[in-house]
C-alpha cells in the first residue's frame, strides 16, 4: 500500500518507519498514516514567546494535536501494528482486540483500517458516547460492556 512504510525510497540513513509521500514538501497526503509524526516529520514546536518569569530560557509546546487524530496516542496504535508485522506476530488474516476508551483505539483503528485487518474494541457502556461513536466510525466493531455487572 502506498504512503504506509518506507522501504527502498527512504532517504540514505534514515530510520523513520512512514513514507510520507511525494507531496510532503507541499502537505499533500494520500494517506492519514502519512501525518504521523517521526524524524522525517517530527510534531511541530512553537515559541512561547509570552511566558513570564523566565529570563534565561526559551519555552516550547509541542503541537500534539498534528498527529492525525489529535493525539500523542496515535503513535501508540501505529507502532503497535508495525512492530507486530515486523516480527511477524501478524498478518492479512489477523483480527485485532483491544480493551480501549478513546485515544489508543483511534490510533489502532487508523493503522488496522491502512491494513484492512477487523479491530474489535471492548468498551465499557459509561465511556462517552462521542469516544464510542468516534471509534464506530472509523471502523472499530464494538463490543458495549455494562459496567454495572
Amino acid at each position: 500500500m502506498e504512503g504506509i512504510l518506507c522501504g527502498a525510497e527512504r532517504p540514505a540513513g534514515s530510520l523513520s518507519r512512514v513514507d510520507h509521500g511525494a507531496g510532503h514538501e507541499r502537505r499533500i497526503y494520500t494517506d492519514i498514516t502519512q501525518l504521523l509524526s517521526d524524524e522525517n516529520n517530527p510534531t511541530p514546536l512553537v515559541r512561547l514567546n509570552k511566558v513570564t518569569g523566565l529570563k534565561h530560557a526559551e519555552l516550547y509546546a509541542k503541537l500534539e494535536w498534528c498527529n492525525p487524530f489529535g493525539s500523542v496516542k496515535d503513535r501508540v496504535g501505529a507502532n503497535l501494528i508495525l512492530d507486530a508485522e515486523e516480527k511477524g506476530l501478524i498478518g492479512p488474516s489477523t483480527k485485532l482486540v483491544e480493551p480501549t476508551s478513546g485515544n489508543t483505539g483511534l490510533g489502532l483503528v487508523m493503522m488496522a483500517n491502512t491494513r484492512n485487518l477487523p479491530l474489535t474494541v471492548p468498551i465499557s457502556t459509561r465511556v462517552p458516547a462521542e469516544k464510542r461513536n468516534a471509534l464506530r466510525f472509523f471502523g472499530a466493531n464494538l463490543i458495549e460492556l455494562d459496567d454495572d455487572l
